[in-house]
């Protein structure tokens, strides 16, 4: 391939008839090299020269490098669109490419790392794509919060993490109530998306819209091979669904169609919310779902279910089987140490006198277990120790120890500090169990083989409960008295052998079935084509990203 800045001075290509200027020949060229040489190659290397083009071009002011910035971006979108749809991306290339310093880049977007339980989604995911690819994998996450995220979960530890501002967040501006202020929010956010189509057009980024971490941002989707939306509880109507929806809408725009990781969802019965997820749902190559209910929650939305796979949380995915294989053959002797998990919920049946009762019921547990079967009791939650977060579950935890009688209380301790999944996981390996009211710390405790006693307040808690053998000790947050708290527990310790064997032996189970997405991510993968963001064309939302062999009439080539 000829060296960018030889096209300064040279216009006749290597190969073929005299060209007129140097973008025409520099880009003459590369369809030439596309069409004789190995394309995938051919199409990382460009990228990636692209991509070092580009930040050149952001440090200098200089006019020559302004112009090969341009004429790269030309010769990109020509080969592309001359050469590129005959590019296979392929598990074998990826992991060829890894061997030659390529590393495969994956979007990572929606993610929330200031909470324990979504790293432990992040990373499980990571452990994933690892499985198929193989080779060096690069994580280009777009978090809400990245410099604290990047703060918790350092290079030095995650070298193959990158964290980057949520682009639904940092470009558009929330219009709260109405007035001159909304109408003005309204009329700017017209504009970043207006700025966006022309970004997915040409590359161009220079917008004032565009801050420097919006431009690289966009870069990192640009480059990236494959985007995918982090698995988790946030596309339920509890929330307000509208900076996810954005997000989709601009990976729509740039051709990034994200595959749906493990994810509980649903019900859907808000109008725009169907209306909005439904073309949204469509278009992703792939949906991974944690239960049966999401699935038919979202079966009338979409027109291909055969994408849509139930599978167990990602999480189960980072399962010590060793260790849990070596608890089923001998159980562990007693610790004494029970972990506890806590929370605030806003959406508890009763309000006030709902909280009150579930605080209650926890208090009733750390009692008995205090009391009556001499346990030394630790409170520690996925979310807790970071004060940029929104949640504490720490705060909950004091307040009810608060009200502990104080020969109680001697024996119950509040851990506040903040965990990674890795430290989370071997604080509470040794305990004897756990009593978890957040899901994934419910999940961790079990990838360590502690059997736990759950509280749902969510339907994604009782189905998992239901998988592992324990529905019928499952505490509710909206139904939960001390009196049914202690009958409960009882029933636990009485037969912990018995639940501990049904409970590891089905997170065996939840494993293989987390680890069984490598199925059709593999499938996806070796049938996709690599792009840059100037394949989107003028129509980039109408242009979605498919599995193979399943375009609708009028779509454009499948891009992940």
């Amino acid at each position: 391939m000829h060296k960018v800045q030889d096209m300064q001075h040279e216009t006749r290509p290597m190969f073929g008839p005299p060209i007129g200027d140097a973008s025409t020949a520099f880009a003459a060229s590369q369809q030439f090299w596309c069409g004789v040489a190995d394309a995938h190659t051919f199409f990382v290397a460009l990228q990636k020269s692209y991509a070092t083009l580009n930040a050149a071009w952001r440090r200098s002011s200089s006019t020559l490098v302004t112009s090969v910035v341009r004429h790269a971006r030309i010769a990109t979108r020509i080969a592309w669109q001359h050469f590129g749809k005959t590019c296979r991306l392929t598990a074998a290339g990826l992991a060829t490419d890894a061997k030659r310093g390529f590393p495969m880049k994956v979007v990572i977007e929606n993610t929330v790392c200031l909470n324990t339980g979504d790293a432990a989604i992040l990373l499980a995911i990571r452990h994933i794509l690892r499985s198929v690819v193989g080779g060096d994998v690069r994580f280009l996450v777009f978090d809400s919060q990245p410099d604290v995220a990047a703060r918790l979960y350092p290079k030095k530890d995650y070298p193959d993490l990158e964290f980057h501002k949520l682009l639904s967040e940092s470009l558009f501006k929330d219009r709260p109530g109405g007035g001159i202020k909304g109408r003005l929010k309204s009329i700017y956010n017209r504009a970043v998306w207006r700025a966006l189509r022309r970004f997915a057009q040409n590359g161009a980024a220079n917008s004032v819209f565009f801050s420097e971490s919006d431009r690289r941002g966009l870069a990192a989707y640009a480059s990236a091979d494959l985007v995918v939306t982090t698995g988790g509880t946030y596309l339920v109507e509890n929330y307000d669904l509208e900076k996810r929806l954005n997000q989709f809408r601009i990976d729509a725009i740039l051709g990034k169609d994200p595959i749906f990781f493990t994810q509980s969802l649903g019900p859907f019965k808000k109008s725009y919310n169907r209306q909005e997820l439904g073309p949204i749902f469509d278009r992703a190559p792939l949906i991974l779902l944690r239960d049966e209910r999401s699935r038919n929650h979202i079966l009338d939305l979409v027109k291909d279910p055969g994408k849509c796979h139930v599978v167990a949380d990602a999480v189960f995915a980072l399962a010590d089987t060793d260790r849990i294989k070596k608890h089923l053959g001998s159980a562990p002797a007693p610790t004494g140490r029970v972990a506890i998990s806590v929370r605030h919920w806003s959406f508890v049946s009763d309000g006030e006198d709902g909280m009150r009762r579930y605080l209650d019921s926890i208090r009733e547990i750390a009692t008995i277990l205090v009391r009556d079967h001499a346990k030394e009791v630790t409170f520690v939650s996925t979310c807790q120790g970071v004060p940029e977060y929104a949640h504490d579950d720490a705060k909950t935890a004091r307040a009810i120890v608060a009200d502990l009688d104080p020969e109680i209380a001697e024996h119950v301790n509040v851990d506040a500090t903040f965990h990674t999944p890795d430290q989370l996981m071997a604080l509470v390996k040794d305990c004897d169990f756990v009593v978890a009211t957040r899901m994934h710390m419910m999940i961790m405790s079990l990838c360590v083989g502690t059997p736990v006693l759950p509280i749902a307040y969510e339907f994604k808690t009782k189905e998992v409960a239901k998988h592992i053998g324990v529905a019928e000790l499952l505490l509710d947050i909206d139904t939960v008295t001390p009196t049914e708290a202690a009958e409960k527990l009882g029933r636990f310790i009485g037969s912990l052998g018995h639940y501990r064997r049904t409970s590891l032996e089905a997170v065996l189970e939840e494993h293989e079935s987390a680890m069984s997405a490598t199925g059709p991510l593999s499938s996806l993968i070796g049938g996709r084509s690599p792009n840059v963001a100037g394949d989107v064309g003028k129509s980039g939302e109408q242009r979605p990203a498919r599995l193979r062999n399943s375009k609708h009439k009028g779509q454009g080539e499948p891009v992940i």
